[in-house]
């Protein structure tokens, strides 16, 4: 006896199908936990989502469906098809992450070109720098790239590193 994966539903399958096309309908992840969650067959669920949003969706649906500690095995399965299906999709060509734009403030840029232009004429590289701060060197490449915000003490301590004072103008 099959037994319907939206037993608990209000809506009928038709409609949970057209919700699971649109990955914006604030229902999706919903109605994909209950899909994962609950099939076992890939060619039936990939016949309900399309491949693509799954990748894209995977990493939300499977934390809403790890909330439930008996599910751990839906997981793992559904994880290694995820692994196999993102594969195929990027052996055809098929970009599933969106390059982020990111607007870094002009200030801190400057600042991260002061910092890099500091370390430098002071001889370090980005790695010394890391050991006297105790992170790791792609920490500094981030600041010297503008990615990082740094809070006052951040800045402090790399003032100290590398034998500068700290002056905060306001204007």
């Amino acid at each position: 006896m099959k037994t319907n994966w939206l037993w608990d539903s209000r809506l009928e399958e038709n409609d949970v199908r057209k919700i699971l096309k649109d990955a914006n309908d604030p229902r999706f992840d919903i109605y994909a936990e209950k899909l994962f969650s609950r099939v076992s067959d890939p060619r039936m669920a990939f016949s309900i989502i399309d491949k693509i949003i799954f990748c894209k969706k995977w990493p939300n649906i499977k934390k809403r469906i790890k909330k439930d500690r008996r599910l751990e095995d839906r997981v793992i399965f559904w994880q290694t098809i995820y692994e196999q299906v993102h594969e195929g999709l990027k052996g055809c060509g098929i970009k599933l992450r969106e390059p982020r734009e990111v607007k870094i403030p002009s200030e801190r840029m400057k600042l991260a070109r002061q910092i890099r232009s500091m370390r430098m004429k002071s001889g370090y590289t980005q790695e010394d720098i890391a050991k006297k701060l105790g992170t790791v060197q792609q920490y500094i490449s981030k600041i010297e790239n503008g990615h990082e915000n740094l809070s006052v003490d951040a800045l402090t301590r790399i003032a100290d590193v590398l034998g500068k004072g700290l002056i905060i103008k306001l204007k």
